[in-house]
């Protein structure tokens, strides 16, 4: 059985290429001309990006002025160093200045929920903030040790204010339709049931909404679009759902898929706000290029402009809202009832719509279903995907489809799960993928499974690539994701060096196999062979320092199985019949992509099935 672990939720700049839209082929093969076309084009897009970062950061410099006779605490937090300066007023903590550099979103969030909260209460043993673990625990041992550091003794500010024990009262709403999850499915569904008349609230049980989608790039394939005409680029509607159906998906939920998809991604447009860039991408098992990008390469385009329209609309959010059942009323969907921190909340409704994500954050649910993702296995996605909806929806006889078909991602950070990009080096410039000894043990452009599997079977459970200064400037990923790179170096799982013996020391690989290793590969490459490992991209070398060596491990990046729907967005039973009133969409739904998820299909999927369940929600409220 798989271990219980604690994982991060992860959103940052670095994911400027898309969680959701890594590339992928319909066979889930790793593709590489491709991948030149999203370094190319994300490299200008990025330094625009981080030119604006920085101006906004000096600008905070400015502004943000930190008492001289404040006490100094620090600790690591998940992207760095978290730094608390704690200035008091006798003995009494008087002001908390914090500087970070924690993810967006999440654990700069829980950072500036969590210093009020010290302040207020005079004590650091305060409720940390569930999904931004690391960085909640930087900021209290931060805090703890500036207190100490100013002299007053620690114990006098750790009084219990966490809120375990705490009695919850009991609170009733009424609504047309009541939408859990707040993530890019769960918000197009609520937007659209609003705009179709009907009352609508949205719980989302971490702090945050966001889920998935705002830790993914954001790219949306959109067949036969604008920009697909500036550029001669010939696609239609058929082709796209064809390439989709190539992984063995239903076709009927695919040919809506595709039918609404680029209408679709103009609504986000034009309704919700969210700009797109004016270039494509062109992700793996597509026939041709047709992803739209979002404003800096982030999901959070979308998030944060659905939630400037709800806020318009008038459509309640509430987060901290762990829905914990699907109530029903002679054989109809009647509602749910949820934990808050602070109430049992019963929400009365017409329609529920499930937008809860999958389960690839759940580790019980997915060795469940794949016995080969085990502790050493981590997880790209948000700690809210542990299957909630698809739980729920089972109790009342709802059916699933597809839930062995889990998708893995060989380079990711091997402590949090994140899927690194840096490591990208692989599919374009060409690295090497060796083992502690030293040693090639899989073909580079294997399959993303076959590539994770192998990994996992390794010493410590991790791989190491390997590349030079050439490929490196091949590939452009390090100029492209200038934040995880630095991040990764801090962390010392990436590591730069003169001579190749270097990198083998540093992580305590054998230098002599490693060295071996190498030259063997350029002797054959030169001569575009690998009777090893039969790598499909040759002609590359590793020759020309600085060298680079990444660490990576595999871990669960989508799980494209979950409860059966029908095009309507209704949940069905075993026998095919809607279980009335409950409609869901996205990545608590299967059927859809198959045994594999194309790059950038999933923002159109939890799109298009979104806005479908809100519309059918709201209609059968009336």
């Amino acid at each position: 059985m798989k271990k219980n672990r604690i994982l991060p939720y992860i959103l940052s700049m670095s994911l400027i290429l898309s969680a959701c839209g890594a590339n992928n082929t319909a066979q889930d093969s790793e593709q590489t001309s491709t991948e030149t076309t999203v370094s190319e084009q994300s490299t200008e897009d990025t330094k625009k990006v981080d030119e604006g970062k920085e101006e906004e950061k000096d600008a905070e410099k400015e502004t943000a002025e930190v008492d001289p006779d404040a006490s100094e605490g620090k600790a690591k937090g998940y992207k760095g160093d978290v730094i608390a300066h704690v200035s008091f007023d006798g003995d009494k903590i008087s002001n908390i200045h914090v500087d970070h550099e924690e993810t967006e979103g999440l654990g700069a969030t829980a950072i500036d929920k969590m210093v009020p909260e010290i302040i207020e209460n005079q004590s650091v043993n305060i409720d940390s903030v569930s999904g931004a673990t690391s960085s909640s625990t930087a900021l209290i041992e931060a805090v703890s040790a500036a207190i100490t550091a100013s002299g007053h003794n620690i114990e006098d500010y750790q009084e219990d204010f966490t809120s375990a024990d705490k009695e919850r009262t009991d609170a009733t709403k009424d609504v047309d339709v009541v939408v859990v999850g707040g993530g890019g499915a769960g918000f197009a569904a609520a937007v659209t049931a609003k705009e179709n008349g009907a009352n609508v609230v949205l719980l989302e049980k971490l702090p945050q909404v966001g889920g998935n989608t705002l830790i993914s790039g954001g790219e949306y394939a959109a067949p036969a679009n604008e920009l697909q005409e500036k550029e001669n680029i010939e696609d239609s509607k058929e082709l796209f759902a064809e390439d989709v159906k190539k992984a063995g998906g239903n076709e009927e939920l695919i040919d809506v898929l595709a039918e609404h998809a680029t209408e679709d991604a103009y609504w986000l447009r034009d309704d919700i706000g969210v700009e797109w860039l004016d270039s494509l991408m062109f992700f793996g098992g597509h026939s041709v290029k047709r992803s739209l990008i979002p404003a800096a390469h982030s999901g959070n385009e979308l998030i944060k402009n659905y939630l400037k329209k709800c806020e318009e609309l008038g459509i309640e959010v509430i987060t901290e809202a762990d829905v914990k059942e699907i109530l029903t009323e002679d054989g109809k969907v009647a509602g749910v009832k949820a934990e808050t921190p602070d109430e049992n909340l019963t929400v009365n409704a017409k329609s529920v719509v499930l937008a809860t994500g999958g389960f690839g954050a759940n580790d019980e649910m997915t060795y469940e279903n794949d016995h080969e993702i085990d502790e050493y296995v981590q997880s790209t996605n948000s700690p809210g995907a542990t299957g909630d909806g698809i739980v729920m929806a089972e109790a009342l006889g709802a059916d699933t489809v597809d839930m062995d078909k889990i998708q893995l991602y060989p380079v990711c950070d091997p402590e949090t799960g994140r899927l690194l990009y840096v490591g990208d080096t692989r599919l374009v410039g060409g690295a090497l993928l060796v083992n502690k000894e030293g040693d090639r043990f899989v073909e580079e452009l294997a399959t993303r499974r076959e590539i994770s599997l192998a990994i996992k079977e390794q010493t410590d459970h991790v791989g190491y690539l390997l590349w030079d200064e050439k490929s490196n400037e091949t590939t452009g990923t390090m100029a492209s994701n200038p934040e995880e790179a630095e991040e990764q170096f801090e962390k010392g799982n990436l590591y730069k060096a003169d001579t190749i013996e270097e990198l083998a020391d540093h992580f305590d690989i054998d230098k002599d196999e490693l060295l071996k290793t190498v030259e063997t590969f350029n002797e054959n490459s030169k001569k575009e062979e690998d009777p090893d490992f039969n790598l499909r991209m040759l002609g590359w070398t590793i020759e020309e320092g600085p060298f680079y060596m990444l660490k990576a491990a595999p871990a669960v990046h989508h799980t494209m199985g979950g409860l059966k729907i029908n095009t309507d967005a209704e949940v069905l039973t075993k026998d095919d019949k809607r279980i009335e009133g409950l409609y869901a969409a996205g990545e608590v739904t299967g059927g859809i992509h198959g045994k594999n998820r194309l790059g950038s299909a999933a923002i159109a999927d939890i799109t298009v099935f979104g806005r479908i369940a809100g519309k059918n929600a709201a209609e059968h409220a009336k």
